[in-house]
């Protein structure tokens, strides 16, 4: 792991230890009682057996690399999800990331009551006491990337915990290491392989490669989907990952749409298999 990326775990680590000692245990009878809905099915929104192009249209506030604090102007999250919904989306991912992205839960809420859409909470789960509390926000989804979560067994104690609450999840992976991983934990744990996601993401250091990617989706079941994390700018850097990794066909765009003025024409772009 780079420095950075185990900087900001130890400090999301910190932040959530101090939110146990505020709150006291997690009462997930409560917070189950108190969500006014169940999630929406944001792995079947994504399934599809027609080989065609999906696009999950992600709401961050800040540019990859522009430095906390760094956050995106004039940017409203309902509006936003709005805006992807119109663009012919299947699902919404809202970075909530304070510290580094800019976000926050209630950006998820505004979001989702904005739209139809099923909603990923795209943020650094490392701790089981997260998704209860994500479940109780209002998330659809939660990301979970597994090199951030070096315990088995608090892996899968995260993976359990979103079962059981019917929360989907979607599993990053950045290298052979972690696919290995998962596939062991997936054995116990099905909704680890249910959708992988694969690239250099936003969130985490990973390999960016058509390449790459194929060979870490190879690794995954048949039954398995995949959602590209690499940062999207046109339909053409989509045609060539399907050219080289056909089994996905999935794509999260997050930094294309935030700095858009036409965040829907932008998707319908991407979607556009013509262009």
């Amino acid at each position: 792991m780079t420095s950075d990326f185990e900087q900001t775990i130890a400090t999301v680590r910190n932040r959530v230890e101090a939110m146990k000692r505020a709150l006291g245990p997690n009462d997930e009878s409560r917070l189950v009682a108190e969500r006014p809905d169940t999630p929406r099915g944001f792995t079947a929104a994504v399934s599809s057996s027609s080989g065609s192009t999906i696009v999950v249209g992600g709401i961050m506030r800040t540019r990859p690399g522009a430095g906390a604090g760094a956050a995106v102007a004039d940017i409203d999250a309902a509006q936003m999800a709005r805006e992807i919904e119109r663009g012919g989306a299947s699902a919404v991912s809202v970075s909530t990331e304070r510290t580094l992205f800019g976000g926050s839960v209630e950006d998820l809420q505004a979001a989702r009551e904005a739209s139809r859409l099923p909603v990923l909470r795209r943020d650094f789960i490392i701790d089981p006491y997260q998704v209860p509390r994500s479940y109780g926000a209002g998330a659809d989804a939660i990301l979970v990337i597994v090199k951030a979560v070096p315990d088995d067994a608090t892996l899968h104690r995260i993976f359990d915990s979103a079962e059981r609450l019917r929360l989907d999840v979607v599993s990053e992976i950045c290298d052979e290491a972690d696919a290995a991983r998962l596939l062991e934990i997936g054995a116990d744990s099905p909704s680890a392989l249910r959708v992988v996601g694969v690239g250099d993401s936003d969130f985490a250091p990973g390999r960016s490669g058509a390449g790459d990617m194929a060979a870490l989706s190879s690794m995954m079941p048949d039954s398995t989907f995949h959602l590209c994390l690499a940062p999207i700018g046109s339909r053409a850097e989509i045609d060539e990952i399907r050219a080289a990794a056909p089994r996905i066909s999935r794509f999260l765009v997050s930094s294309a749409l935030s700095f858009s003025d036409d965040p829907a024409g932008v998707i319908h772009s991407l979607l556009d298999e013509k262009s």
